[in-house]
């Protein structure tokens, strides 16, 4: 019995290295196919990556630098399209109080310091001296937008600049509204003219015609009011205010108490000489009235002195006479 089993055994063991001979050719096999598939798909996309790299290349050849940026972005979409710097629109408005011995003559010399500064004097109001109030001017300036601080600055070497205010607003976002409707616009009036060259009716034509001018009259109002926005961010406002150096409006107001005693006194003073210039116009009324009432109650006591004094007789019925 050994012996068969022995003989059993020794009959397995080439069975057994047969079969893992196989197995091992099998997964060399599967592992070198795997290997030569990847290889080849590896060499095909770098083929392909080359060759559309070249492509590319060779397309963008042509263009400009300009059209590549624009291809790219369409490409890569805009979030990744470099920012373009906001170009930023501020309409600057000022104004300021000057003291100087002569307003007439400052006004002069700012009007000249204007003009040399590339602005103009929109509007100039000047007040002779009286035996009440010292003379006076006011100037209303249009200047450049970067030479609205040089301007003031120039304005202290003339008297005693008393107060300044400058202001300063974006106006940007109205500006780009603006563009984009102008835009669109102009787009929609050109496509119109194009449709009435080839308008075959009349009633086609009077149609686009209307909506022609319709369309016409709105972009020439928002050309308008972009142009005047324009002027305002270019030239700034500057209002200036000219007054005599010894007069109150030049004077500088005490703070605390002192100025707040002042400001009573001014007002006590000014609300009597309000209460005394309203009695001064109604006075004249007054007496018109009261010579209308005098003359109404002469008439009334003439009319009552005309009247008889005694009471009137009384007139009896006629007794009957008996037959």
């Amino acid at each position: 019995m050994k012996r068969n089993r022995s003989a059993r055994g020794d009959a397995g063991t080439p069975a057994r290295r047969l079969v893992q001979a196989l197995l091992a050719a099998v997964v060399g096999g599967t592992l070198a196919v795997s290997l030569t598939a990847c290889s080849g798909s590896d060499a095909s996309e770098s083929g392909a990556a080359d060759a559309g790299d070249g492509a590319r290349a060779e397309v963008a050849e042509p263009g400009s630098a300009e059209d590549a940026i624009t291809g790219a972005t369409g490409a890569v979409g805009l979030a990744e399209a470099p920012e373009e710097a906001v170009h930023r629109e501020l309409v600057t408005t000022g104004n300021a109080t000057l003291a100087v011995e002569d307003p007439f003559g400052a006004a002069e010399q700012i009007a000249d310091l204007v003009e040399g500064a590339g602005g103009r004097v929109e509007a100039r109001d000047e007040r002779a001296e009286t035996a009440d109030e010292p003379g006076s001017a006011s100037m209303t300036l249009r200047i450049p937008a970067d030479r609205v601080s040089a301007t003031l600055d120039a304005l202290d070497k003339l008297g005693e600049v008393r107060d300044r205010h400058i202001e300063t607003v974006d106006v940007t976002g109205t500006a780009q509204d603006l563009d984009a409707r102008i835009a669109a616009l102009r787009t929609s009036t050109d496509r119109l003219r194009e449709l009435m060259a080839d308008a075959d009716r009349t009633a086609d034509l009077i149609e686009i015609e209307a909506e022609l001018a319709t369309r016409q009259a709105e972009l020439d109002s928002r050309v308008s009011e972009r142009n005047r926005l324009s002027d305002e961010v270019a030239m700034s406002t500057l209002h200036v205010e000219i007054v005599a150096a010894g007069s109150p409006a030049a004077q500088a107001q005490p703070g605390g108490f002192l100025g707040g005693l002042s400001a009573g006194w001014s007002a006590l003073v000014n609300t009597f000489n309000v209460v005394v210039l309203i009695l001064g116009a109604i006075i004249p009324w007054l007496a018109l009235v009261g010579v209308v009432l005098l003359v109404v109650v002469g008439v009334r006591r003439q009319i009552a002195r005309n009247r008889p004094s005694g009471p009137a007789p009384v007139i009896g019925e006629p007794e009957p006479v008996e037959p």
